[in-house]
């Protein structure tokens, strides 16, 4: 269920990013980016960073499940 989570704002974060890269100019390399037409739009696609933003925010949504889990501890001030 977590990774479900991840999956929408990896999904943002890798179109916006190869977004700019590829109008940028940059095609093939570590992105490995791939282009594709949708409605008419050129569209830019990278696996290789979906996959890195998927395991990043995959790793943020356990962080939060695991602060709200966490008993508060009381006696203390932050």
């Amino acid at each position: 269920m977590n990774m479900m989570k991840a999956l929408i704002p990896s999904t943002i974060l890798t179109l916006l990013v190869s977004a700019l890269v590829g109008y940028g100019g940059a095609g093939r390399g570590f992105l490995n980016l791939q282009a594709g037409s949708l409605i008419g739009y050129q569209v830019f696609w990278s696996w290789t960073l979906f996959f890195v933003a998927m395991a990043l925010n995959g790793a943020l949504v356990l962080r939060i499940r695991s602060q709200e889990a966490r008993p508060a501890e009381s006696g203390t001030m932050a």
